[in-house]
């Protein structure tokens, strides 16, 4: 087939059949859906067998133990059989164009290695934001170095859970899912590499729909995890990548990081490490706004 839809699984079966039945609706119907439980006992395989008989094709594989996301995302895309893999995440809804839209941009821009969209974030009742904001406000991703250093200085990343790519940019290339890093910023630092060996294109449309409400207990919940490993990938790429990223822009990253971290804090447990984050890079012009929409939030109270 020409498309493999990959579906890592951990704990998933109570938004899997939501998943599930996106994808049966999907307008583009020439693919296969290869499926990982990472190493979970819940009902997602019962699930899965339920719906076999509503795709062309579907492969069910199962690490006996957690491994993570990278790993099985790795083991995913080498056991998948298509031209392009499209990524899928067991808690998102896909709207029916979704394939449809990417497969025609990859199959008439040979150019084009990965294709991503915009995705909604839902509430449970109604849409509440929408991502990436360039996209959002119809303008184009820049491209090689330019987005590296982009998505590297501003955190500024692609839709993962949407994305399509050329298995051969894949596998020609060397790359791979990272195990070093915590599940959350696994994706960003594949979009880093990725960026740097082929094109990437955005489509100015809405092709998921991401699961935001508040009950709901993810990855991207669990914001201490999420800072630690977004802190490391900045230091680890900066060594990595020594040509392409400067000090200046190693400690503009950084500096994106801290402002995400403090937003976050209340009064009272932002002062030390605001002072801290501060003096490592003190002539930064966003301190400014910072303190002074800081100083608005507290005044409105």
């Amino acid at each position: 087939m020409k498309l493999s839809i990959v579906l890592p699984i951990y704990n998933g079966e109570s938004t899997l059949p939501q998943t599930l039945d996106s994808l049966v609706n999907q307008t583009f119907q020439d693919f296969e859906l290869v499926v990982c439980i990472d190493g979970t006992k819940d009902n997602s395989l019962n699930i899965l067998n339920q719906y076999r008989d509503k795709f062309k094709k579907m492969v069910i594989l199962e690490n006996p133990v957690n491994m993570g996301l990278g790993a099985t995302m790795n083991k995913l895309v080498s056991c998948s059989s298509g031209e392009y893999i499209a990524v899928a995440e067991q808690d998102d809804f896909y709207y029916p164009e979704r394939l449809k839209l990417q497969t025609e941009i990859l199959d008439n821009n040979p150019s084009i290695g990965l294709v991503s969209g915009i995705a909604d974030f839902w509430n449970g009742d109604k849409i509440t934001s929408r991502f990436p904001g360039l996209l959002v406000n119809k303008k184009q991703y820049p491209q090689n170095k330019e987005l590296f250093l982009w998505m590297y200085r501003e955190q500024s990343k692609i839709a993962n859970s949407c994305m399509m790519f050329r298995k051969s940019v894949h596998t020609d290339n060397g790359l791979y899912f990272s195990k070093h890093y915590p599940s959350i910023s696994v994706d960003w630092s594949y979009f880093l590499r990725f960026s740097l060996v082929s094109e990437v294109y955005g489509i100015p449309e809405s092709l998921v729909r991401l699961d935001r409400r508040v009950d709901r207990n993810s990855v991207t919940t669990h914001k201490e995890k999420q800072h630690k490993a977004a802190r490391e990938l900045i230091r680890s790429f900066r060594y990595e990548y020594p040509n392409l990223i400067t000090k200046k822009d190693y400690k503009f990253a950084m500096t994106t990081q801290h402002l995400m971290e403090l937003s976050g804090k209340s009064i009272k447990n932002f002062i030390f490490p605001f002072l801290c984050a501060f003096f490592q890079n003190p002539t930064d012009k966003r301190w400014k706004n910072y303190l002074k929409n800081r100083v608005k939030r507290f005044v409105k109270k």
